[in-house]
């Protein structure tokens, strides 16, 4: 229910800020709305209870483990690349220094990541209404994992949203330390770097196109493609799992939609460029998304990868709406409509399979923790 809570009171927002009776201008409006959501996220991310999620409890044991661990162990560790994760176990401890309280760590974590994503969906949008479909996009596709779970990678992506300004601007070396730093704390996030090469190739079209085709051939060759992930980030004996055939992997649905929406976007290609010509960088992207989206096919964790690049569809589905209304606002008003009700329905049968509750609240943690 938080979820299509969120939703509605953006769009609330978003009529708000939209509004020409405010005595401010519209960059403005539309800053202060993306800080209004975001500040909302952090609440809802933040305060939630250690049972929300796959992974938040487990996180909280890593957490109460980290305190017995010693400085000069985790040093070691990271010099000699040795144990599991020991940077974000230093980062851990890092923190507890100013606080050895769980939720304030939630907290913590929500401030980095939600910034993050703000910052993102502000220096890549130029409308409220983009910004509200990015928000509610990231609702029904990505609110399950980063505002819920998964905090090593949330914070890996967290620097890895900020380190797509610097392919724009064509800093290396910023984004490059990004990249890395994101690295320590994932070390999947390391397939990001090619993306600053990538991003800013000058035929997206044919580059577009041979990921598109190509897609049925990496879904035959998806265990090869696993294989060459691992060896990439020579990471055999971390990683080795993402390469291993699960007798249940990969959602038709999200295929689906994958597929549909890389074909429909092909076809708005020549009026995308003409709208919008830097959103060639959004199809250089997706296509290295369609690359790697087949590893969810092999392993579902190893779907987390694809989840680097698939999150540009925030920024993206917007300005593919506005070159489909082909500049008629009643057009584009009617393709807005149908988008959010379409994206809320979605997000309505995805509510079943997550329950939210407050700290505050009592919650049963899920059945994976209990012994029987």
């Amino acid at each position: 229910m938080i979820r299509l809570i969120l939703i509605l009171i953006f769009m609330l927002l978003a009529f708000f800020f939209a509004s020409k009776d405010l005595n401010i201008s519209y960059e403005k409006r539309r800053l202060q709305f993306i800080k209004v959501c975001i500040f909302l996220l952090i609440l809802q991310s933040g305060l939630r209870n250690w049972a929300v999620g796959a992974d938040t409890y487990q996180y909280f044991l890593r957490f109460e483990s980290a305190k017995g661990e010693s400085w000069q162990d985790l040093v070691a560790d990271i010099l000699n690349f040795e144990g599991k994760d020991p940077f974000y176990t230093l980062f851990q401890k890092f923190f507890q220094l100013f606080s050895s309280n769980y939720q304030w760590y939630l907290i913590f974590v929500a401030l980095i990541f939600m910034p993050a994503l703000g910052y993102f969906i502000y220096k890549n949008t130029t409308k409220i209404r983009h910004a509200l479909l990015a928000f509610i996009i990231y609702m029904g596709n990505f609110y399950g994992f980063f505002s819920i779970t998964g905090i090593r990678q949330t914070i890996s992506t967290a620097l890895l949203l900020w380190s797509y300004q610097y392919i724009k601007e064509r800093k290396l070396l910023v984004f490059t330390i990004l990249v890395l730093f994101a690295g320590l704390f994932h070390l999947s996030a390391l397939i990001f770097f090619p993306l600053y090469f990538v991003a800013e190739l000058k035929r997206p079209k044919l580059i577009f196109r041979l990921a598109l085709f190509g897609f049925p051939f990496a879904m035959v060759f998806k265990n090869q493609l696993a294989v060459f992930f691992v060896r990439f980030i020579d990471a055999q004996d971390r990683f080795g799992v993402y390469s291993e055939q699960y007798e249940k992997g990969g959602s038709y649905v999200l295929t689906a939609f994958h597929v549909l929406l890389a074909i429909w976007a092909l076809g708005l290609f020549t009026k995308m460029m003409s709208i919008v010509p830097t959103t060639y960088r959004m199809y250089n992207t997706f296509a290295l998304a369609l690359f790697f989206f087949p590893l969810q096919w092999v392993n579902p964790s190893a779907g987390r990868i694809a989840q680097y690049f698939t999150i540009v569809i925030m920024i993206w589905i917007p300005y593919l709406l506005d070159a489909a209304s082909m500049n008629q606002p009643k057009r584009r008003e009617f393709l807005y409509i149908i988008t959010i009700i379409f994206l809320i329905s979605a997000t309505l049968f995805a509510i079943t399979l997550d329950e939210y509750k407050f700290f505050w609240q009592d919650m049963k943690l899920p059945q994976n923790y209990y012994i029987y």
